[in-house]
């Protein structure tokens, strides 16, 4: 599973008041998000195939001063992604695979690759492209800058993309400000983390109106030790509501995710709790 829609890669709850009848609801796709990305990525299609270029490999976006961006991790793995679901007479060369070599050779996750060094490493691959590009935020809107060019330097196609960012995209990106080190769900080779003790949340007793149901969403990293940790408010209910997800995700524990090679790794993705009235006994 891949999180290519807004909230894709998430895990849902239900929660109802004790006379009403459990279920789950399936997450609604974000589709003109869905559909922004796929268009930008089907502009890249047709220039990889006027360029004749046979590998490519999509290389992590930065910010505007060349410095790792989790934001730019994020849209590179997912249009790294949405590139092999269509590819058509080319290969997208698998970042997993580059990033074990470039950590092989002693470069550091969380830092640009050494310009030198991913070139030898995709040279090695078969590349005959790399897609990279600048990531700018303007409030809670992004823009990416995206190249392609040869591993000499010669640029063969440059498209922009804009996209506002939503609730969960926020919270992951302040979680990344302050430190925090992650990976993301369903991209990179990086598995979902599996919900082994997750209990659906209490009602707020007396609290809220029949008319004050709904969804919240947080974002949450899963830990190492299977623990939901740094909780954010994506999509807020109430703060009655908001209060009893936090409480009740807090409680629950995960099987971590695992990265390509089997190793346990932190993420973050999205969880989303419902609470609907409406759901009568039948």
């Amino acid at each position: 599973m891949t999180r290519i829609g807004l909230l894709a890669a998430m895990i849902i709850c239900a929660a109802v008041p004790s006379w009403a009848f459990h279920e789950k609801q399936a997450a609604k796709p974000v589709n003109d998000v869905v559909t922004a990305r796929k268009t930008i990525v089907r502009e890249l299609d047709k220039d990889i195939l006027q360029a004749k270029v046979k590998n490519i490999y999509v290389s992590d976006f930065t910010d505007e001063s060349g410095k790792f961006s989790f934001l730019g991790r994020f849209f590179a793995a997912t249009f790294a992604h949405l590139l092999d679901e269509g590819a058509m007479g080319f290969d997208v060369i698998d970042r997993a695979n580059v990033r074990r070599s470039l950590s092989n050779a002693g470069q550091a996750d969380r830092q640009p690759a050494d310009p030198d060094a991913l070139a030898k490493v995709i040279s090695d691959m078969g590349a005959d492209a790399i897609v990279s590009g600048t990531i700018t935020l303007n409030g809670n809107a992004a823009t990416l800058n995206i190249f392609m060019r040869t591993p000499s330097g010669k640029e063969l196609a440059k498209l922009r993309y804009d996209e506002s960012l939503d609730g969960v995209l926020r919270a992951d990106l302040e979680a990344s400000q302050s430190g925090s080190v992650f990976y993301t769900a369903g991209l990179d080779g990086v598995s979902l983390p599996r919900c082994v003790q997750c209990p659906a949340p209490d009602w707020p007793t007396g609290q809220g109106s029949p008319g004050r149901d709904g969804n919240v969403v947080l974002s949450i990293l899963v830990t190492l030790e299977g623990n939901a940790a740094q909780m954010r408010v994506a999509e807020s209910l109430d703060p009655v509501f908001d209060k009893a997800a936090f409480e009740c995700v807090r409680s629950w524990v995960f099987e971590p995710a695992q990265d390509a090679d089997g190793n346990p790794v932190p993420v973050r993705l999205p969880v989303q709790v419902t609470f609907k009235r409406s759901w009568r006994l039948r």
